[in-house]
């Protein structure tokens, strides 16, 4: 999953609770099938060009189903690891804890269903090459993705080029993009359609669409700044005593090719 940056400011002291200078930045994405990771770090400063503050260690990270608890291990500074794909699974509500300056830090989530029946209109998608002067250009026709939302759970698109080394659109005319490559996402509320735009493709090749159903604490984090990142002013977390995100996904996916013509 494309990485959060995180990035907060301080805000005033409250005698009861961790001010927000000091408040410990959490991410944790679980999904069934895959081991559990939660990084751990401190906040960075507004000016800071790292992705993440410095990393918290040494830390005694619980994670309970509701039925069995485990201690996550730090298999690096900031990173805390169990390392058993079969932990997490459908349905089940996950609690984090630990203690940071004397204060209990605690978030909990719970698995959503899978996204069911998912289909694309075609998948190849056509980027139409512009030649500047000309009067006849091929259509840009979008693709579609539908899928089955009766509970309107929320949901994530990303799209990831599986290209060992992907090309970069010509845009007819105007040269090549300058930017490198990177997985883009979107996402898309409680909706169950959605239509590709070829002019959203800075790269050509094979891709993996994938659709995620998320919680409506990732989706607000997702849509609280620009959908980037979390506000500066007053962070959208789901976090107690802390910051970031701690939530639960699952996800599908189909095969899209994308090319010029």
């Amino acid at each position: 999953m494309a990485g959060l940056l995180l990035a907060f400011t301080s805000c005033k002291k409250d005698s009861k609770d961790i001010s927000y200078s000091d408040r410990p930045v959490i991410e944790a994405y679980l999904t069934p099938g895959t081991p559990v990771l939660v990084k751990v770090n401190m906040q960075k400063g507004l000016l800071d060009t790292a992705s993440y503050g410095f990393p918290i260690s040494d830390l005694k990270i619980s994670l309970s189903d509701g039925i069995n608890t485990v201690s996550l291990k730090e298999n690096k500074p900031g990173n805390y690891i169990w390392d058993d794909p079969l932990f997490v699974t459908d349905g089940k509500t996950y609690k984090l804890s630990f203690t940071y300056l004397d204060e209990l830090v605690s978030a909990q989530t719970i698995v959503p269903d899978k996204p069911l029946s998912l289909e694309v209109s075609n998948t190849a998608l056509v980027i139409p090459i512009f030649v500047f002067g000309s009067t006849s250009q091929t259509a840009a026709i979008p693709v579609q993705l539908s899928w089955n939302n009766n509970n309107n759970q929320y949901h994530l698109l990303v799209f990831k080029n599986q290209d060992a080394y992907p090309s970069k659109v010509s845009r007819g005319g105007f040269g090549n993009l300058d930017d490198t490559y990177h997985d883009t996402e979107q996402s898309v509320g409680q909706v169950s359609t959605y239509q590709i735009q070829p002019m959203a493709f800075r790269y050509t090749g094979h891709y993996k669409v994938f659709l995620y159903t998320i919680n409506k604490e990732y989706s607000d984090v997702l849509n609280t700044n620009g959908g980037s990142s979390l506000n500066l002013t007053n962070p959208v977390t789901n976090i107690v005593n802390g910051l970031g995100i701690f939530t639960a996904m699952q996800a599908d996916s189909v095969n899209l090719n994308v090319y010029e013509q």
